[in-house]
This record gives structure tokens, sequence and C-alpha cells, in this order.
């Protein structure tokens, strides 16, 4: 049976819930009041790797505000439900000029890669479209994710805007997907919705939310608390696959810039 203060499972014959003292109506009276708080819900016993890419180039220009509050929003919700969360941020521009992809925060805490978002600069000339899919192949084969998701699991996030040019390697936006889902990494786009990176979210089963700089608290805590629910409720059950929702949610964020 179950407690009716703390809801863990009993034995029937107990006289008091062993989680939170909750005495049973064994003897014919009323039951009597827990003898001490229900206990709190734990975290989950494993560590999320969570691997962070942005567009620095001049098209995330107007979203510079947007972009670090929302990341901060995502990975404190995160972190309040996992063990523990490493985090891998890294910025990519345009390769045709030049602009490489960038580790800033390697492995480091969620404190130490909201500041390193912060500090991301953009610039360039804004010039659509740019090299996500380069970005996020390149994100996915740099994070050192463990091999067990009993140990650990790993999810992608990353700010986009505008449409993506085809990998250099020649993969595709659905070849790519398919690859992160077969590794088990979960994939989230805060982007502008296109057809590349809709292939993209498609094929890796993940979910996409639309990017804003000045998102409503409420809406952001909404997202935020299903982004970091899917991750959970994943890690918990040891699955691979992530949860499967449209490639936009039902009320996506407003783009106001």
């Amino acid at each position: 049976m179950n407690c009716p203060s703390c809801k863990s499972q009993v034995d029937a014959s107990a006289a008091v819930c062993p989680t939170c003292g909750w005495k049973f109506n064994t003897g014919g009276g009323q039951p009597g009041p827990s003898l001490v708080r229900p206990a709190a819900r734990p975290k989950i016993q494993c560590e999320v790797e969570l691997g962070i890419t942005v567009d620095r180039t001049g098209s995330s220009e107007p979203f510079q505000v947007g972009i670090p509050l929302t990341f901060e929003t995502i990975v404190r919700q995160v972190a309040a439900k996992a063990r523990s969360v490493r985090c891998w941020v890294a910025s990519h521009g345009d390769l045709d000029e030049g602009q490489a992809f960038v580790i800033h925060t390697d492995g480091g805490a969620p404190e130490q890669a909201i500041e390193d978002i912060k500090r991301v600069t953009y610039d360039g000339g804004g010039d659509a479209p740019e090299n996500h899919l380069d970005a996020v192949e390149s994100l996915l084969n740099t994070v050192p994710w463990t091999a067990s998701p009993a140990r650990a699991r790993g999810a992608i996030l990353a700010f986009l805007t505008a449409d993506s040019k085809s990998a250099r390697s020649g993969i595709s936006a659905r070849d790519l997907g398919a690859e992160i889902k077969r590794r088990g990494i979960l994939l989230y786009l805060v982007c502008e919705p296109t057809p590349t990176l809709q292939d993209l979210v498609r094929a890796a089963e993940g979910l996409m939310f639309q990017i804003t700089n000045s998102p409503d608290p409420a809406e952001l805590q909404r997202i935020a608390a299903q982004l970091a629910a899917s991750i959970v409720a994943t890690v918990a059950s040891g699955g691979t696959v992530p949860m499967t929702v449209p490639p936009l949610t039902s009320r996506p964020m407003d783009k106001r810039k």
C-alpha cells in the first residue's frame, strides 16, 4: 500500500511509515499525523553532461540578451534535479570567414558556463545561412560523453539563428540527427525554425523552441522545466531515446527583438 502522507510504498502490516513516520489506522481509531515532515524528493543519482553551442555571428546580435538569460534559466532547472551537471560551452561562427568553433567552458560547473556565455561577443556580417550543422557535429564529437546512461546522460543545447549551410563533412541534417539519437544524446534547439534545423531535430527526436531576446518569464520557466524534465525522465529510466514532441512546442515563444 501507499503512505497517505509521503506516498511511498509500505508493507500492509506496518503500523508506522518508515519514511515519514505516519501512523496507520491499525486499531480502529483515526490515523495519526506524520512524526516528521516527508523527505524531500531526492535528485536523480546521475550526472548530466550538457554541451552548448551559441551562434556568435551577427545574426545572433538581436538575441544577445535573451540567449544568456534563456541558458541560465534552463541550466539552473537541470541542476536542481540532477546530482551534478558538467558543461561544455562552445560558440561558432562563419567558417568561410575564418570564424572557428571555439570551446569556452571545458567540463565546468553551471555557474562557470553561465558566466562564459555572458562573455560571448557577436560580430560579423550576419549573412545567412550559418555553419550550424558543423557546430553541432563538432560538439557531438568533442564532448567526452560518458558511455553508460546509468552514470551520466548527455544533452546538446544549441542557440541558433537563420538556416544552416551544409556540413563540410558531407553529413546531412537528417543523418546527423540520427547519429545523435543513436548515441543516446538528447538534442534541444533554441532557434529560428528553418527546414534544415527541423530535419535535424526531427531525426534526433529532440525539442525545438523559438529564440527570443525578451522571453516571457513564465513561458521561459515552462520551457526550462519541460527541457529539464525530459532530461531527468530519460536519465532516471536509463533509456536511450529522448522524449518525443512535435518540432515546435504548442505554444512557441514569440520572437521579440
